[in-house]
């Protein structure tokens, strides 16, 4: 009767997190301008050429149907201060008379019109679902600079499931531990990670991922493996790998995982019974991947579009006898590169006047608090006898650990391999795939690895553990609106328009 009475007691708490999230990140996509420095011309670009059945062939200019909309809704004051304009800002197109912007428009237009979209090779999940919710935008009469809003409020939904499967996470592991049961969900309604904001690919890797991550630990139990688990698994698997490349180290992950589950069966001549859940797995995961790196391979020349956008951006590959001489071979480069990722992991990247959002305060906060609780949390993991787990949490436990430390270590990978030419952001200055939304696909893992570290650190006085949560939620959400208030006054926003 207590166990049938947790979920009951917990699902108002849940809910009120959900709406939490669902608040922050209406009030936030809303409050921003368009269009932000994290690459949303290209992205709402890649949504409308799904939205109108054109599935890019190759790296192809700005569509026409997005013109319009870069035209006369772009603000500038996320890489320009109004100092670097006569008179200051101009103000947005709209608030003008139509024959006084038109020649400003047509040579925006025209601009556009031949700069190619490098994105074009990204995988294609994401852009059909918001290609989906644009058309239901158009449906039900939402035009203008009010679908761009439309395509951004999409994020509402996604952050809800995000939140909500970090608590189905959390309850499956931690059932009788109510501080990681709703410590985790409230954790990761309160990360204050930009992308939410914006139109991007990498709002649904946490949740395509962490559909698999719940698969996985149907793998590590001792229970027979069914059709249906392997089916889940296989297309979790196959939409984590069709949002975004960043997550192939995640999957590598959930591939050593289930052979490791099927090697323990072997030796228990158990493994029979599973062979149709791994068949289903394999089918379900390889045909969609395959049929992705197929059209890949037939019309950017290689299984990833890697290659394509490489180029596009100037960047060029070093030969590997270079890799050593890079900085993060060093302990203040490796220091950059792993701060920094922390930092924006939480934080986001989005600049304004050219200067990114955020305090050293809450960074210091985000990198030593992130490093301190994970180590606690592998400390203790090592430790078998001194704390409570049981096996399956402690094999759970280490499958987050590998995700995070996987996707750490391919992004130091990444970095090592490019000559970044004249490009901005990496550079030849700072070399290093340091953008924390990358890391977005591991967002339950960590917060699991977080949130039971502090749950060690606390477990001499376990009644305070859901109250530091909650006030380490309460001042990042502080902090989050000090560092963002500046775009409630933009006239280029929502609220302006």
């Amino acid at each position: 009767m207590a166990r049938s009475g947790v979920p009951r007691r917990d699902l108002w708490w849940v809910m009120i997190f959900c709406c939490f999230a669902a608040v922050r990140v209406l009030v936030f996509s809303a409050a921003f301008p368009f269009f932000n420095n994290v690459d949303e011309r290209r992205h709402f670009d890649l949504v409308i050429k799904y939205a109108y059945g054109d599935v890019p062939r190759s790296a192809e200019l700005i569509s026409p149907a997005t013109l319009s909309y870069l035209s006369r809704y772009a603000s500038p004051e996320f890489l320009s201060p109004p100092e670097h304009f006569e008179g200051g800002y101009y103000g947005p197109m709209w608030k003008h008379r139509a024959e006084e912007v038109a020649p400003t428009i047509a040579r925006i237009e025209e601009i556009w019109s031949r700069t190619p979209n490098q994105e074009c090779s990204q995988p294609p999940l994401y852009y059909v679902a918001a290609a989906a919710w644009f058309h239901i935008g158009q449906l039900i009469g939402v035009k203008g600079g009010y679908a761009l809003y439309w395509v951004r409020f999409l994020n509402v939904v996604l952050v809800v499931t995000l939140v909500w499967l970090a608590y189905v996470t959390a309850r499956i592991i931690f059932l009788d531990q109510v501080g990681l049961r709703l410590g985790i969900p409230l954790l990761v309604a309160s990360i204050p990670q930009d992308a939410f904001y914006g139109i991007d690919n990498d709002v649904l890797s946490p949740i395509c991922f962490g559909v698999t991550f719940i698969c996985l630990l149907g793998w590590v139990r001792e229970d027979q493996r069914s059709i249906v688990l392997g089916v889940a698994t296989g297309l979790s698997t196959a939409a984590s790998y069709l949002t975004k490349l960043s997550n192939l180290p995640l999957i590598l992950v959930a591939v050593g995982v289930i052979a490791w589950s099927c090697f323990a069966q072997a030796r228990s001549k158990t493994l029979r019974a599973a062979i149709p859940a791994l068949g289903a797995l394999v089918a379900c995961a390889a045909i969609p991947i395959m049929a992705w790196m197929s059209w890949m391979k037939s019309h950017f020349g290689d299984f990833t579009g890697a290659a394509s956008k490489a180029q596009l951006l100037g960047w060029t590959a070093r030969p590997f006898s270079d890799w050593w001489s890079h900085p993060i071979f060093t302990l203040s480069g490796m220091w950059t590169f792993l701060s920094e990722l922390i930092a924006s992991f939480w934080r986001g990247e989005f600049m304004w006047h050219a200067h990114t959002i955020g305090s050293k305060g809450m960074d210091f906060f985000y990198v030593f608090s992130s490093l301190g609780l994970i180590l606690i949390t592998i400390a203790s993991v090592l430790r078998t006898r001194t704390n409570n787990l049981t096996e399956m949490q402690r094999r759970v436990l280490w499958i987050a650990v590998a995700c995070v430390i996987a996707t750490i270590v391919f992004l130091a990978f990444l970095s090592l391999q490019f000559d970044f030419g004249q490009c901005i952001n990496p550079s030849r200055e700072r070399p290093y795939f340091f953008q924390g939304r990358l890391l977005g696909g591991a967002m339950i893992p960590f917060a699991m690895l977080y949130v039971y570290g502090l749950h060690r650190l606390l477990r001499a006085v376990p009644a305070l553990e859901l109250a530091a949560i909650s006030a380490i939620a309460t001042t990042i959400t502080i902090s989050e609106f000090l560092a963002n208030r500046v775009a409630f006054a933009s006239e280029y926003n929502c609220f302006h328009m």
